[in-house]
C-alpha cells in the first residue's frame, strides 16, 4: 500500500488517499505526537476496510510525518501487532 494523496484539513487533520483504496478517503487526526485514523470515507468502489488495513495505513502516514518512532511507543502498539 502507498500514500497517492494529502490534503490539510481544519483542526490539525489530514486526508489521506491510499493506491489499495484508490476512492477512499481516510481522516486523520493528531494525538500527542503521532496521528491516527479519525474516519474513513470509505467509497463502494473500494474493498472493504478492516483493522490490520488501518494499521497499515497508521503506520504508512506516521513514516510519512516523521512521527513514527512516537507511534510506535504507544501501549497499545506493543499489544496489538503482529
Amino acid at each position: 500500500m502507498r500514500i497517492i494523496n494529502h490534503s490539510y484539513k481544519r483542526r490539525g487533520t489530514i486526508e489521506f488517499m491510499f493506491d489499495d483504496f484508490p476512492f477512499s478517503k481516510v481522516i486523520f487526526s493528531p494525538i500527542k505526537n503521532y496521528y491516527f485514523v479519525r474516519t474513513v470515507k470509505w467509497d463502494p468502489y473500494d474493498p472493504i476496510v478492516n483493522r490490520i488495513d488501518l494499521e497499515e495505513m497508521e503506520i504508512l502516514v506516521n513514516e510519512f510525518l516523521g512521527c513514527l518512532d512516537f507511534y510506535k511507543d504507544r501501549k497499545a502498539f506493543k499489544e496489538y501487532s503482529r
